[in-house]
């Protein structure tokens, strides 16, 4: 009797703690909220249904590796496909993000784009700074010029097949793609905005552009992922989650040279700035090809002239200026421990090539320019 009542409890026990746990993993990281301010971009009809139903044919085929794409064109949608609302994890398209909030803070003086590391206070406690990497610059950061090869977190597993050897080069003399860099540049923000990320991306980029789904909790600090993603270092990667409608507008942004309801959001001299081809990507075909330079944390791609935002798991903001066409992909990588422990295992989840949005802009340029 005493031995069943023990086995009773075990498995009362252990079936609590499994529905517990399951309750857990589907707890979402970040929920959509209608913000207050939130409008939705006009629409026109400029596309035939039939040329909109062949494209839509084409993202379906594709299975997963087009889920929710938006094309934009002189500030207006023009095709919509997927659910746009949705929460997605940017991963290193937050990077280009980032870029805006740091060219919105220079604008209002709160920082300065030549300001040392070390002028701001930032070194590392387990593998402290040398004096030349404490004089990288804010630039250096934006360009991924820091001259500072420490391991950080969400990198790429190929960074430590070709990390430098530390002090191999100066600050703003070699291009190396480091997320050590990225993600000083979010402290950089807040030590220098006394805001956090969250709290200056919702007054400066949220609000003035009327985004529909974001609120300050959508930046996600540390590792979203089921397991942690720990290093040495005394900075954590910050994430962002932005719906595929909202991340249109940053494009939008863009081609409307900073201004958004007659009102300058960021200055053009920092659009054009920032999006300078500063460092060309010859020697690195093989890890960024197609991409041929990096601007401030913006990639450069001549064959189209366009500038990309771009993030793990197919996450593609691709802005043409000439034409003025804004082109979006999005894929969902998770939201919570299940969701993104299923991404996670998923065979196909790197088949995201950007050269299905590609052809989804060039037919869709092809189709406006008739």
């Amino acid at each position: 009797m005493k031995f069943r009542q023990i086995l009773t409890k075990v498995i009362v026990v252990t079936a609590f703690l499994a529905i517990a746990f399951f309750v857990y993993s589907i707890i979402p990281r970040v929920g959509n909220t209608d913000a207050e301010y939130g409008r939705e971009l006009k629409k026109n009809d400029l596309l035939p249904s039939k040329f909109q139903d062949e494209v839509r044919g084409f993202i379906r085929d594709t299975a997963n590796r087009m889920q929710n794409v938006m094309i934009a064109y002189k500030g207006k949608i023009i095709f919509e496909e997927g659910d746009t609302k949705k929460l997605i994890n940017c991963h290193s398209a937050r990077k280009s993000v980032m870029s805006i909030l740091i060219g919105i803070a220079e604008d209002k003086g709160m920082l300065n784009l030549d300001e040392t590391i070390e002028s701001i206070g930032i070194d590392e406690s387990q593998t402290p700074l040398t004096k030349k990497e404490k004089s990288a610059t804010i630039r250096d950061l934006l360009m991924c010029t820091s001259g500072i090869f420490l391991k950080a977190e969400a990198e790429h597993d190929w960074a430590d097949d070709i990390r430098p050897k530390r002090g191999r080069y100066k600050p703003g003399e070699y291009f190396f793609y480091n997320n050590w860099d990225f993600n000083i540049l979010g402290v950089i923000l807040e030590r220098k905005t006394k805001m956090s990320i969250g709290e200056f991306m919702e007054k400066y980029l949220a609000i003035p552009l009327e985004m529909q789904d974001f609120s300050m909790s959508n930046i996600v600090y540390n590792s979203p992922w089921p397991v942690p993603n720990k290093t040495d270092s005394d900075y954590p990667v910050f994430w962002m989650y932005l719906s595929t409608r909202d991340f249109t507008k940053i494009g939008v942004l863009i081609t409307q040279n900073g201004i958004w309801n007659n009102k300058q959001v960021v200055s053009k001299k920092w659009i054009n700035e920032s999006m300078y081809p500063y460092s060309k990507l010859d020697g690195y075909n093989d890890l960024y090809n197609p991409y041929e330079a990096f601007a401030y944390s913006w990639w450069v791609e001549n064959d189209t002239k366009t500038i990309w935002a771009d993030g793990y798991g197919g996450q593609f903001l691709c802005i043409d200026t000439t034409n003025n066409i804004v082109a979006v992909q999005r894929n969902f990588t998770g939201n919570s421990l299940l969701s993104s422990g299923l991404f996670l295992i998923d065979k196909n989840r790197d088949n995201n090539p950007k050269s299905d949005l590609i052809h989804v802009y060039k037919r869709i340029l092809n189709e406006i320019e008739k």
